[in-house]
């Protein structure tokens, strides 16, 4: 064979044709299945047809969806798949009375195998959820390690009583189930399985309806938690008229491992309520995206600071939005941010509510509470009012010198390129920006079109 000769096919060892193999189920593929880049490469020689159907590995990923034909090739990977640790996909949206049963069998015969569980099903009526949950109970989940479940039900149901209506059970203690995400369901906060979790994302659009303490037991049974995520999904405002005076009282929920925290889309009062309750001492990530609106008739003390203990490990701070708090008290919002995480380090700031928090921040600069002493690097997008933005920015480092605070290592500036303002203001500002950062090599300015 000559050197510049490419080796014939059936020279190739077969466990490297199956990690190529392998490479391929990994590949996003635009319709979706993850066999649709592997069976036409298996088809081009007998040899590849072998060595696929050699490697149960390949066959592990079933997927069974609305259309007919995913039952017969799911039966086909299940029989090629061997003893092989499986992860499930289920998505059944459409008639589910009649795929009940053919599914629930699929689910009994592999349950002891399955790895990863994903389930997005729609429920017609009470019967057929009971029916479900019942036959869920008898079997055995003893490989599970990641569950993610979406629910959909279509009878009527009021959003007080939605979640506990969907309290789902969950695998027993034996299973290693390390990763639980539920949307539109909530788990039984006595499941025994929950202390295993390390990662907990629950999402609903009757946050605000949930009795408090439901979510709180829930939370403090998974106390060995690294992620929590709680997102709000489908709900504009909130519904509540909760006031902090009339909030049953909640004890505190200890979590030693927690490390990231997210909030989206959950209104301000829940989002208020954890984080006041919550004792993290090694959390490191917040993030903070699109809190919903407060009603005008609702009170809420984000500057009740007296009794929110800090979490002082918190490095890492993202804000993607600001609520709106009821006027006058239009500044608590940052200062509760400002007492919450007194020690972070890197920051990101929404683009429609970074200029009243950067002009609360640089008043209270030299007081106090002087607040973010530790920040090196920050992130903001002007966009709107872009010329406001940025001379509140000015300000905000101008106090943080004042103070004796170190210089940021890290500016990024996102500017409005279509915003009216004049070239010599422009230049001005980021003049005065840019010396006030460490180095010119540590600031980036970026036009951005609207």
């Amino acid at each position: 064979m000559e050197d510049n000769q490419l080796p014939s096919i059936v020279t190739v060892p077969p466990e490297v044709i199956i990690n190529i193999f392998e490479y391929l189920l990994a590949e996003n593929t635009p319709s979706g299945s993850p066999y649709a880049g592997l069976l036409p490469v298996t088809q081009a020689s007998s040899r590849l047809r072998q060595t696929a159907l050699s490697a149960p590995s390949l066959w592990s990923t079933i997927e069974i969806n609305d259309k007919p034909s995913s039952f017969e090739f799911a039966k086909l990977c299940l029989a090629r798949s061997g003893n092989h640790k499986l992860d499930i996909s289920i998505r059944v949206l459409k008639k589910l009375e009649i795929k009940i049963k053919g599914v629930l069998a699929l689910l009994g015969y592999t349950s002891s195998r399955i790895r990863s569980l994903s389930m997005k099903l729609s429920f017609t009526g009470a019967e057929q959820w009971d029916q479900w949950w019942d036959s869920w109970k008898l079997f055995n989940y003893g490989a599970l390690e990641e569950f993610n479940l979406e629910v959909w039900r279509r009878e009527v149901m009021t959003a007080a009583n939605q979640a506990l209506n969907n309290a789902i059970p969950l695998p027993d203690a034996t299973s290693p189930l390390r990763s639980l995400t539920l949307v539109h369901a909530s788990p039984l906060p006595s499941s025994p399985v929950l202390s295993n979790l390390a990662v907990l994302k629950l999402a609903s659009a009757s946050f605000w309806s949930w009795p408090y303490r439901h979510l709180f037991d829930t939370l403090r049974s998974s106390n060995n938690l690294e992620e929590l995520e709680l997102r709000g999904v489908g709900l504009d405002t909130c519904q509540g008229s909760y006031s902090a005076h009339n909030l049953p009282p909640i004890p505190r929920v200890e979590h030693p491992k927690l490390r990231r925290l997210t909030f989206v889309g959950v209104e301000n009062n829940m989002l208020a309520q954890v984080l006041t309750n919550l004792t993290a001492p090694n959390l490191e990530t917040v993030s903070l995206e699109t809190p919903k609106q407060l009603k005008s008739d609702v009170q809420f003390i984000w500057n009740d600071l007296q009794n929110v203990a800090p979490f002082d490990a918190v490095r890492y701070l993202f804000v993607t939005d600001r609520p709106t708090p009821v006027s006058p008290h239009q500044d608590q919002f940052a200062l509760f941010l400002a007492k919450l995480f007194p020690n972070v380090e890197e920051m990101e700031l929404p683009p429609s509510g970074c200029r009243p928090l950067l002009m609360t921040w640089a008043e209270h600069v030299n007081i106090a509470l002087n607040p973010w002493k530790e920040l090196r690097s920050l992130v903001l997008t002007c966009v709107g009012s872009a010329q406001d933005i940025l001379r509140e920015t000015l300000r905000f480092l101008e106090a943080r010198r004042r103070s004796g605070s170190p210089a940021l290592e890290w500016l990024h500036l996102g500017v409005c390129a279509d915003c009216q303002w004049t070239w010599s203001i422009k230049a001005t500002l980021l003049s005065g920006i840019k010396k006030l950062v460490r180095s010119k090599d540590d600031f980036e300015a970026i036009e951005l079109a609207h």
